[in-house]
């Protein structure tokens, strides 16, 4: 795998805020409707229209914090999580009807994400009460879960090199560590140290042939490029942009954004 460094963007990354000062936590875009959505610190989730750059939806979806959004890869479905212990499903195709909520963790939610290789029908989630949870769609209680110790997952992936594997990748919240989970045994194969203590660590995006990379990244902010048979290190990149909050897969590009606290750097993969 060779990377090119195409460009950064030294620029002031902070918290988005709106007239009336409600802080912005998490963002995905939802493509069917041409937008994307965001959620903030008082529970509400806005959507927006980026082609007429307008609000579309504003509505109270959790009583405290949208900590993190996901979008089903294929139904007209979003998944919230919050800091009020709640998972919610949404259709956006219904108005933005909540049609389930998924009740099992004891502390807050920290993160939600769709299953791509279950045509969406599971996701994982992970909160501070050191537990991840798999849930099916169809269900309001989790189907398994698992204990992180001694701390708990910040953030997870779902990490899928190919034939029947399928694994699951979680952060480790203030220790510093990511945890590969066996998703058929339910074990742990894997744990990795060394990386940020905060905020995003891990991340798992396409490749221009199809395969999965693991992304983490280190104390000193350095990202390392993971192979996803092997487990082995193959790049490592370091930005100068400070912490590194989260990545994205730009598939026309066939290129990786990662946004920093002082700025965001694109690379493309050869």
């Amino acid at each position: 795998m060779q990377l090119t460094n195409v460009m950064t963007f030294r620029v002031k990354v902070g918290l988005l805020t709106f007239g009336d000062k409600r802080y912005i936590w998490t963002a995905k875009f939802v493509e069917q409707p041409m937008g994307f959505m965001t959620g903030d610190d008082k529970g509400y989730i806005h959507v927006y229209s980026y082609e007429k750059a307008e609000k579309l939806y504003n509505f109270r979806g959790h009583a405290k914090r949208v900590t993190s959004l996901s979008v089903h890869p294929s139904e007209p479905l979003v998944l919230s999580a919050s800091w009020d212990k709640l998972i919610k499903l949404w259709n956006w195709e219904a108005g933005w009807l909540c049609i389930r909520t998924f009740q099992g963790h004891s502390g807050h939610v920290s993160q939600v994400k769709f299953n791509p290789h279950t045509a969406g029908n599971t996701f994982a989630s992970c909160s501070d009460d050191s537990t991840i949870k798999i849930w099916n769609i169809d269900s309001p209680t989790p189907v398994a879960s698992f204990k992180c110790h001694p701390g708990y997952a910040h953030g997870l992936d779902y990490f899928c090199p190919g034939r029947a594997l399928q694994y699951l990748v979680t952060h480790i919240k203030y220790e510093g560590s990511a945890q590969i989970w066996d998703l058929q045994s339910n074990t742990c194969i894997k744990h990795i140290n060394g990386l940020q203590d905060e905020r995003c660590s891990i991340a798992v995006v396409e490749g221009p042939s199809g395969r999965p990379i693991l992304l983490t990244v280190s104390e000193d902010n350095t990202v390392a490029f993971c192979d996803s048979v092997t487990h082995r290190y193959e790049n490592r990149v370091n930005f100068n942009l400070g912490d590194v909050r989260d990545f994205a897969y730009i598939t026309m590009t066939k290129s990786i954004a990662v946004l920093c606290d002082n700025g965001i750097a694109i690379m493309e993969i050869d």
